[in-house]
């Protein structure tokens, strides 16, 4: 059987919340309950739902930022929670992220081609003297120029910022994408430059994308599969047309007549 990508089998976070008086027990939230799928390489899975339901916990542990409490998550047959620090600052080059705010992950003191470049300098993986055509070729395959890697991140609208945040993504040619609300803080217009950017680089690289939205719309779109999540739960997956079309869970049917699909 083909390996996965990614492979996220029955994963959990919980998180203990103050007392609300001193002899109360310690309520705990729990963030993601027993959550499994899998995402094969040049595939873009959606992950759609509400705030509060647990889209952007489920990314960060993807991303290893956050350990779950229970289950594992493979990458390429890895356990990423298991590899030593050293090992996952390796194979943590085939793995990156792309957030909702650009200009607050980018250090608006820094010109945009240093920021681009910290996975490399990170890694210290590679010739710090190709590092420069490196950023020059990553910002044209973005849609933008070379020469804007002497620029500082307010030189730039919303949308190129979002552009160079994914160049940043991919200058180290990861494997996969996580895009955690990616474009819900653009215009519309703008919304569907990136979305476009998103599937020519899939195309191009072999990527495989974890698209993290609210919008069932925006997620529909571009998505190959779609997974709901409510309450920490995934309470539906399956490919987008099936899930658009005959929807297993009246949540999702909630969703669709929201997003007006």
């Amino acid at each position: 059987m083909k390996q996965s990508l990614l492979s996220v089998e029955n994963i959990s976070r919980h998180y203990r919340l103050p007392r609300r008086r001193l002899l109360d027990r310690q309520p705990v939230l729990t963030a993601v309950d027993g959550a499994s799928f899998q995402l094969q390489r040049g595939e873009t899975l959606g992950v759609v739902g509400e705030s509060g339901s647990g889209k952007s916990t489920l990314a960060k542990m993807v991303m290893a930022f956050e350990r779950p409490d229970q289950g594992r998550v493979l990458f390429d047959g890895s356990d990423i929670n298991e590899l030593s620090a050293a090992a996952l600052k390796q194979i943590r080059r085939h793995f990156q992220m792309v957030f909702q705010d650009p200009f607050g992950s980018l250090d608006p003191r820094r010109k945009v081609g240093w920021s681009i470049a910290e996975p490399l300098r990170a890694m210290a993986t590679d010739d710090l003297s190709q590092i420069n055509d490196r950023i020059s070729a990553t910002l044209q395959q973005v849609g933008l120029q070379a020469r804007d890697a002497d620029k500082y991140p307010h030189e730039f609208s919303g949308g190129q910022r979002q552009r160079i945040a994914i160049a940043r993504a991919i200058i180290t040619h990861p494997a996969l994408l996580v895009a955690d609300e990616a474009v819900s803080a653009l215009d519309v217009s703008v919304q569907a430059q990136i979305l476009n950017l998103l599937m020519d680089l899939k195309q191009e690289l072999g990527l495989g994308i974890l698209f993290i939205s609210h919008d069932l719309a925006v997620v529909a779109s571009i998505c190959d599969r779609i997974l709901v999540m409510r309450n920490g739960r995934i309470i539906e997956t399956g490919p987008t047309a099936q899930v658009l079309t005959n929807p297993a869970h009246e949540y999702t049917g909630t969703l669709l007549v929201a997003a007006q699909i």
